[in-house]
């Protein structure tokens, strides 16, 4: 069987070193013959045993037809090796001195099998003093909730046997011919699948870099040493620009099918990032596997030194994008794509932050250099005179809806449904969702290969919402509920309500929820010290990009809460407020258990509003609210109810509720109650004017009046006074009030209106 020249130098650095997942299972079927031709000899013994292993398992994964395949990647150790195989070896050996550091700790023969392979999280630091515990992920899948342990030696030949048996029975049944792209990306999944947790090398070496990653590397850089000199290469990075603009457009009047186009949009940017790098790679002669990041509208690929003629490929594939992008909201948002030049000598331990800093300086610059030709659209007032889309409020129709986001509603009506996602290179507007392939390329959104993590947890009514009483005051809004339908905002926000007899008690309120990792900047540039590599960079990037795409969405599928946007280090969602508020405070202590690191956190903003306020017009109040939290010293915090507080905090303060509503349960025996209770709003407004130094003389006056209505309204008469003990309890808990005021001022309105919120009738 014979492939195309490229992709079988990509293959062969894909598969070089997949003998390291067979060597640790323990097997000892390795003959001389086979020992003779792969492996490197000396006096007494050969070494680099993983070699023939290398040359079985591409036999028992079915590719040992491939012509020259098991040469090229099995030869890589070997001395008097001439032609493409030094391609090979020369990749492997850049990958390596770019992943790979020598161990203090000298491992035996067999404890290199033991080894778990070290946490992306575990090597990122910024102060000496404060290195992270070190943490192991134990051999599993790239799947569901990932185990981690802070035992070193937490694997065996038997974890390695079974999933290597699990690992070549899904490589065979996809009976690859590996002769189209689909095929590459197939394998490509299946291996990320299986060898993510698989340390790439654990001799004498740390076990820091996993073999998915490092053998992503290698094909990469072998392909690029394939069509350029071996000496010099690119890095070029694409960009998805202004996402929550394209996502959320502020000019539309409607909100009609707004959450289907939300939803729509935020797959549009994941897929057409993927569509650009694909398009960039096929146009360069390159193998997509040299793409080797792809998260939240981001890539990243590696390639030879790029020539005039190709610099003239990306700008032309840049200027196509955009024209798609004109065409679909006249360039309110845009693709970016930058490459910068670098040589052999970055590749190795340490240097390669250099690449990447210099790759971060550029492209920003590259971001915001104004392209004065595309701000111009020649005819645009013409068109528009004859109206305009009421949903996007951009693109000139005569009809209410433009063809776009008719193709957007479409999509968000079949995505919550679909198996597939499938789209042509030369297209960028022809994705399409269905339940089978249809197109050049077809990612599986469910069980199966290609898999394409997507965040795409939208509510769906069951059998018991089809006569909820909750629903009453909105049925006239919308159609008959059906189950398994997706519920709109209206009724997300409903779903909050408690029933209480015939009546509903709480708030039908909304909240949005917008955050992201803070200082990840620093981290990818400064995280790992003078030991920054290209492997390592790719590792953090998919586990950080998990953590939003699975770990998160595996908390939320069962809640009211709506997936706009999640990847990358990027999160939007919407859902009722108080699931909003639960899940802020479980992404705080799930992101410090997932990664096990202080220097790991985000910032987020939370805003409240009723169901039928205008969704761009929340978004934009959310980001505000972000920046706000952002300001803090140190970052990682919140602001809800424009109150700005570190996250720790804010846990700490949410426990107060309960607080509050054990008052409440004794002002009501005493008929006070709610209205009792309002009178907190004029305390906690005394207290924080009084801290910033404004009018002191009145607002120092809140602890007298506090304890002139306690006295007031609880005193206790006599010893026969039958509700004693009930203003016993309240006049405590009111001092106990003085005192939280004094210590939290403002921040109490957090949980005084959240207990109030859940009380109104």
């Amino acid at each position: 069987m014979s492939i195309k020249d490229v992709d079988l130098i990509a293959l062969a650095g894909l598969l070089h070193d997949i003998g390291k997942f067979r060597q640790r299972c323990g097997y000892d079927d390795i003959t001389d013959g086979e020992l003779a031709t792969f492996c490197p000899s000396y006096k007494t013994y050969y070494s680099h045993l993983h070699a023939a292993h290398t040359a079985k398992a591409i036999e028992e994964m079915g590719f040992s037809k491939i012509n020259n395949l098991i040469q090229l990647a099995a030869n890589h150790h070997l001395y008097q090796i001439t032609g493409d195989e030094t391609i090979i070896q020369k990749a492997d050996r850049y990958a390596s001195s770019l992943d790979r550091k020598d161990s203090k700790e000298s491992l035996g023969r067999k404890e290199f099998i033991t080894s778990g392979i070290e946490t992306p999280f575990s090597f990122i630091y910024f102060d000496d003093e404060n290195h992270p515990d070190k943490y192991y992920y134990p051999i599993q899948k790239f799947e569901g909730n990932i185990k981690i342990s802070n035992n070193k030696h937490c694997n065996n030949e038997n974890s390695y046997k079974t999933l290597y048996e699990e690992f070549l029975k899904d490589v065979r049944q996809e009976n690859l011919k590996l002769d189209k792209l689909q095929d590459f990306l197939v394998l490509k999944s299946i291996l990320e699948k299986y060898t993510t947790f698989i340390p790439s090398s654990t001799y004498k070496t740390y076990p820091d870099v996993s073999l998915f990653d490092h053998s992503l590397a290698t094909s990469a850089i072998a392909v690029a040493i394939k069509n350029g000199d071996g000496e010099h290469f690119s890095l070029i990075q694409g960009d998805f620009t202004s996402i929550q603009s394209f996502i959320f457009s502020k000019f539309g009047e409607s909100n009609k099918y707004l959450s289907k186009i939300l939803r729509a949009k935020s797959l549009f940017v994941n897929v057409a990032t993927e569509l650009v790098a694909f398009k960039i790679t096929k146009e360069l002669n390159l193998s997509p596997y040299n793409i080797v990041m792809n998260a939240g509208g981001k890539f990243m690929i590696v390639s030879h030194k790029l020539n005039e003629d190709n610099k003239k490929v990306l700008k032309d594939i840049k200027e196509w994008v955009n024209k798609e992008f004109e065409k679909i909201n006249f360039l309110q948002t845009k693709f970016v794509i930058k490459d910068i030049d670098f040589i052999s000598d970055d590749f190795k331990l340490g240097k390669f932050s250099n690449v990447y800093k210099k790759m971060a300086s550029e492209f920003e610059q590259e971001k915001l250099r104004f392209e004065v030709e595309k701000n111009i659209f020649e005819g645009y007032i013409e068109k528009v005179s004859d109206g305009k889309c009421e949903i996007c409020g951009i693109v000139p129709t005569k009809d209410n809806v433009c063809e776009y986001c008719n193709s957007f509603k479409e999509i968000g009506e079949k995505l919550p449904k679909a198996k597939f996602i499938n789209f042509d290179l030369d297209n960028l507007l022809s994705i399409t969702i269905s339940d089978k392939k249809e197109k050049e390329i077809s990612f599986k959104l469910k069980d199966g290969y290609p898999y394409k993590r997507i965040a795409n947890s939208v509510p769906k009514f069951d059998k018991n919402d089809i006569s909820n009483p909750k629903y009453k005051k909105i049925e006239d809004k919308f159609e008959d509920i059906k189950e398994g339908s997706i519920k709109s905002f209206y009724h997300i926000a409903a779903d909050g309500l408690k029933i209480d007899g015939d009546k509903l008690i709480g708030k039908d309120y909304l909240a949005i929820l917008k955050a992201d990792i803070d200082n990840l900047g620093k981290i990818f540039i400064c995280g790992f010290r003078e030991e920054t590599t290209f492997s390592r960079v790719l590792y953090l990037s998919r586990m950080i990009d998990y953590f939003f795409t699975n770990t998160l969405m595996d908390y939320i599928k069962n809640k009211n809460i709506y997936t706009v946007f999640a990847g990358g280090d990027d999160l939007f969602l919407i859902g009722h407020y108080e699931d909003i508020v639960l899940t802020h405070t479980w992404i705080f202590d799930e992101l410090k258990n997932y990664t096990k690191n202080s220097e790991f956190h985000l910032s987020a903003g939370i805003k409240l509003s009723k169901a039928n306020v205008p969704i761009p017009l929340m978004a934009e109040l959310t980001e505000d609210d972000l920046e706000k939290a952002k300001n803090i010293d140190g970052k990682d915090s919140v602001t809800l109810f424009d109150v700005s507080l570190k996250n720790s905090e804010f846990k700490e303060i949410l426990a107060l509720r309960k607080f509050f509503e054990s008052i409440y349960k004794d002002l009501n025996l005493m008929n006070s109650g709610t209205s009792f209770m309002y009178k907190f709003y004029d305390f906690i407004g005394m207290e924080y004017q009084l801290k910033k130094g404004e009018d002191i003389l009145n607002n120092s006056r809140w602890k007298y009046l506090l304890r002139y209505l306690i006295e007031k309204n609880f005193e206790v008469k006599g010893k026969s006074d039958r509700n004693k003990e009930t203003k016993e309890r309240i006049k405590q808990a009111l001092m106990e009030l003085s005192s939280l005021i004094e210590r939290y001022d403002r921040k109490l309105i957090i949980p005084l209106n959240l207990f109030l919120y859940s009380i109104r009738k």
